[in-house]
């Protein structure tokens, strides 16, 4: 398993905004790779009041664990290959394989019971970008398309600066931008006040 520090920044795009700045960058359809994230969470969501997240990403054949915590600074990501037998046991019935993350989550949340909430499949392109990376997301869940333009680097200064340096480039909104998983607890929010 590797345990990893994600320092990011991240702004949501108009679709105008995305197909302006992907042309900028000189991102062609064929750079983009599809990832699909499935996201759970505890039936009091304990992981949300915590601000972590858990979800498993299946990319060209390969199934990642992944639990995301605060750190001083940025995210503390651990990370465990599973196979596509345990993938789907954890999706289908909220069971996770043995190994760190789940000895992470028993001591994060005193549990190892979780429940699917939902599944967001991005289209990822990337380039790198001064010391860090720069990603561009277009991501699907639940009837909507959403596009992001996410940036990782080497602290929360950087990151905000290079964020902050782009926007006065290319000319877009600074916007406050959840992350994709509370993207997708709102838009289930959403769809269940409408029935």
């Amino acid at each position: 398993m590797a345990k990893e520090q994600e320092i990011e920044a991240k702004n949501l795009l108009t679709e105008k905004e995305f197909s302006s700045l992907t042309a900028d960058f000189a991102i062609r359809e064929s750079d983009f790779s599809s990832q699909k994230n499935t996201y759970f969470d505890t039936s009091s969501f304990d992981l949300r009041a915590r601000k972590s997240a858990l979800r498993i990403r299946e990319r060209a054949g390969s199934f990642t664990l992944t639990l995301k915590e605060p750190a001083q600074e940025g995210l503390t990501e651990w990370n465990q290959a599973v196979t596509a037998e345990e993938a789907q046991e954890a999706i289908t019935a909220g069971t996770l394989p043995a190994g760190e993350v789940a000895e992470r989550l028993q001591t994060l949340i005193g549990s190892g019971l979780v429940e699917n909430i939902g599944t967001l499949t991005t289209y990822r392109a990337s380039q790198p970008f001064r010391t860090g990376e720069v990603f561009f997301d277009r991501s699907h869940y639940l009837g909507v398309t959403d596009y992001e333009l996410e940036i990782e680097g080497p602290s929360e200064k950087d990151v905000s600066s290079w964020m902050n340096e782009l926007a006065d480039q290319h000319q877009f909104p600074l916007r406050s931008t959840p992350n994709k998983i509370e993207r997708l607890f709102q838009r289930s929010r959403e769809q269940n006040e409408k029935q």
